[in-house]
């Protein structure tokens, strides 16, 4: 779920994110833009807890260099609109959801 560009600072330059449909976790695209270096810090620290080998998407997304997370994290994010291809067009971060568990989410 994220891949970072930070790798001297450990803080992700990007956060891969994804929807579940029928159980499954697809790609919906990379939000880099939307938090405070705070936000930034706690998100990293989360994410490297959560680090995995494998890839936990239906589909490995088109991105080079990215990190594996278990996806147990929840986030909201806004964007415009979405692409014909169903990704997040300008997605920007918005906050975590700890009142949210992904696998009640649809």
């Amino acid at each position: 779920m994220g891949r970072g560009r930070g790798r001297l600072t450990g803080l992700p330059g990007a956060v891969l994110v994804g929807e579940r449909h029928d159980g499954l976790l697809h790609y919906a695209g990379s939000v880099d833009t939307g938090w405070s270096l705070n936000k930034r810090t706690r998100l990293a620290e989360l994410l490297q807890a959560a680090a995995v080998d494998a890839c936990p998407f239906v589909r490995l997304p088109p991105v080079a260099g990215a990190r594996w997370v278990l996806p147990q994290l929840v986030g909201e994010v806004r964007y415009t609109s979405r692409t014909h291809a169903g990704r997040l067009r300008h997605p920007s971060w918005h906050r975590l959801r700890p009142d949210h568990a992904p696998e009640n989410l649809a």
